[in-house]
């Protein structure tokens, strides 16, 4: 019996151009410091659903931009919106068939849909598929998050949540080197127009996030840095090839 991704990634994500356009767009603005400057490297998109990084690559000058899926239905999707994508059995087989072919590989939301025991032979493959200075921009569910349980499990697909630690762990058995994982967001600024109700949403999220900050600070040994954990759904990671860093407000240390 075939299983078909898409009828799960459909409760959250319509064919619709429109919401195509908005979830290209709110990517757009996630991703726009950690891609390379240099627009012309060519870009691939691991796991590319239904095709929303590859709109939001096109969107901010990429043009040498493809995609590989495993899922046919969810293929066929992004295809339909004039992406080029190849739906592939074996997509570390597909990478090492592309050495040192990419400036930028997206992996968004993937990682935690391959077993524990093959997920840093993934990572591995990407490295190789990267042209040095090239980087891997990622995200995974996080551990951390006080929502954590639920994004863990409300995939039947998922095998794993990550940490900070467990994530950059896996890119450095990779082979990655340069590891950058975002931790911009902990608590979160504290809402300043709280007479407007649309800030209530916002003051209501940060009294949950200032609770679990205690929390952590309380149950975590000290030598924990809290104010460097970042309690958002997903961890966003960036890890570079070795060599020079291609150009972007990653390479100046900005994220």
């Amino acid at each position: 019996m075939s299983e078909d991704y898409s009828a799960h990634y459909k409760r959250f994500h319509n064919e619709s151009e429109e919401h195509a356009a908005e979830m290209a767009r709110w990517l757009c603005t996630y991703l726009s410091d950690d891609l390379p400057d240099d627009r012309s490297l060519p870009a691939l998109d691991v796991g590319c659903s239904f095709g929303f990084g590859l709109r939001a690559l096109k969107m901010v000058g990429f043009h040498d931009i493809r995609g590989i899926e495993i899922s046919q239905q969810q293929g066929e999707i992004a295809r339909r919106s004039g992406c080029e994508v190849s739906v592939v059995a074996d997509a570390v087989e597909y990478l090492n068939e592309h050495p040192a072919q990419f400036g930028v590989i997206l992996l968004l939301d993937v990682l935690e849909h391959v077993p524990v025991n093959a997920q840093i032979n993934l990572l591995n493959a990407i490295r190789g598929a990267l042209l040095q200075g090239g980087r891997l921009i990622m995200t995974v569910p996080n551990a951390n998050s006080p929502l954590a349980a639920r994004w863990r499990y409300i995939d039947f697909t998922h095998h794993a949540s990550f940490t900070e630690h467990s994530l950059h762990y896996a890119l450095g058995s990779a082979g990655f080197e340069e590891i950058r994982l975002d931790n911009a967001k902990g608590i979160g600024a504290f809402p300043a127009r709280l007479w407007k109700k649309s800030e209530w949403k916002a003051l209501r999220k940060w009294l949950v996030r200032s609770a679990w900050y205690q929390l952590f600070k309380a149950e975590l040994h000290e030598s924990e840095d809290v104010d460097q954990i970042c309690f958002e759904l997903n961890l966003k990671a960036v890890a570079v090839k070795e060599g020079q860093i291609i150009a972007s407000k990653f390479a100046s240390g900005k994220f």
